[in-house]
């Protein structure tokens, strides 16, 4: 789940609207209607675990070279032994995203549950997924 701290502009913008979905649409990111439903790849990205950390979620790079970060960590991110084996199994990793204040830090997963469900709702939720870079 990605929900940035603040709003996101384009680049060369007054910054007064907040384009974090549309941005996210423009890259191939569709939005959720139903959380029961799987999104569909995004040809070109990726998310890179490595040692059982959290790096960073890859996108294409300019003009088809290789892959830029898109979303990268301060510092690598733990993530639990449930979570890389079903990666791990799968190949896959879905990736959410939300304008800031849609879903803010949940501390159980019903609430995290709740939060997106209200999102998708709102139609303030994308996704899409990704094949697993690293182990």
């Amino acid at each position: 789940m990605v929900e940035p701290t603040a709003p996101v502009a384009r680049p060369g913008s007054d910054g007064l609207v907040d384009e974090f979905l549309p941005l996210l649409a423009e890259q191939g990111f569709r939005q959720v209607v139903d959380l029961e439903t799987t999104p569909a790849a995004l040809p070109g990205w990726s998310v890179l675990v490595a040692m059982g950390q959290l790096h960073s979620v890859l996108q294409p790079g300019p003009g088809g070279a290789g892959q830029a970060a898109w979303w990268q960590a301060h510092q690598p991110l733990q993530v639990t032994e449930g979570w890389r084996a079903a990666a791990n199994k799968s190949h896959t990793v879905l990736v959410f995203a939300a304008p800031v204040g849609s879903i803010g830090q949940q501390p159980r997963e019903d609430l995290l549950r709740d939060a997106l469900e209200k999102a998708a709702a709102n139609g303030r939720l994308v996704a899409a997924a990704m094949p697993l870079a690293g182990t």
